[in-house]
């Protein structure tokens, strides 16, 4: 038998602040339970992975599985050494497993740049962690499910709640998000600001391959003679049929939320015409390239 104390949930400490899990300490005398040890990883690995999802879909923070697996692995470990040993006090225990071992994860999942961009992932991370506890012990008071049927209707929940986030926070950008684009032709390159364009339905006659446009001024310096050009058909409201004339650069990359999208043999349209009033953009792309 084990006497004791543990926490619950190194993704965030907020999972032991609703005592939420299966070796929990109610209020009143001291709780005498059987401490399995290899339960209690698996039910704290399936709870850091649940928060790094949630905080991965609120943030718009890449997500690499093997990060993930390494993070919520480690967070784990280090929550059953609180368990096993309990040498410090449960407020440094508490703050340990929300700082400490928190920013480990979101190192491990996430590779943030910048103390700021780990301490905005620790916050996100936090957040989701409270999100979970609240619907953990929600299900287990009101619904009265047992520990591990808590966890499977949470997984479900928090998966359907990150989809729903990263949906309504991408459809919030669309039209507002530039992406920075490198076009790379005969050992040179250039970079442009482009914005994603949900109209643009310009396709290559022949290999039916999408379209980008860049304004032709942009160009200049960069690939004055080519070795040959493809027209596009187009049609826009107001304004006759046409044909937009159009190079096949060797390489495109779009960067696009710490990921580099590579696209070879692209076809890029060429507009007489800037493309923004504004100059906000430079480019635009096929939405389909960064969906």
């Amino acid at each position: 038998m084990w006497e004791g104390r543990a926490i619950i949930s190194s993704a965030a400490a907020a999972l032991w602040l609703y005592g939420c899990g299966p070796s929990a300490k109610k209020e009143g005398a001291p709780l005498e339970y059987e401490f399995y040890l290899d339960l209690f990883f698996l039910w704290v690995f399936f709870l850091d992975l649940l928060a790094l999802y949630l905080a991965s879909c609120l943030g718009r923070m890449p997500m690499r599985v093997p990060g993930f697996l390494a993070a919520a692995a480690a967070g784990s470990v280090c929550n059953c050494v609180l368990a096993v040993f309990p040498v410090l006090p449960a407020a440094a225990e508490l703050f340990l497993a929300a700082a400490g071992i928190g920013s480990l994860m979101c190192w491990m999942a996430f590779s943030p740049g910048t103390p700021g961009e780990l301490l905005k992932a620790d916050g996100l991370l936090l957040g989701a962690a409270c999100i979970l506890g609240g619907s953990l012990f929600s299900l287990k008071e009101i619904f009265w499910l047992t520990d591990w049927e808590s966890l499977a209707a949470a997984s479900g929940a928090a998966v359907m709640a990150g989809l729903f986030f990263k949906m309504a926070l991408r459809e919030k950008e669309r039209g507002r998000e530039r992406f920075l684009v490198r076009l790379f032709y005969r050992g040179e390159q250039r970079e442009f600001k482009a914005l994603a364009d949900s109209g643009n339905r310009l396709r290559e006659p022949d290999s039916g391959k999408p379209v980008s446009v860049v304004y032709i001024g942009d160009l200049k310096g960069f690939c004055d003679s080519v070795d040959g050009v493809v027209y596009i058909p187009y049609r826009a409201v107001g304004t006759r049929a046409g044909l937009l004339p159009a190079v096949i650069f060797e390489k495109m990359e779009i960067v696009w939320e710490k990921r580099t999208v590579e696209i070879q043999r692209p076809v890029v349209a060429v507009a007489r015409e800037p493309l923004s009033g504004d100059g906000g953009f430079t480019m635009l792309i096929p939405e389909q390239f960064v969906v």
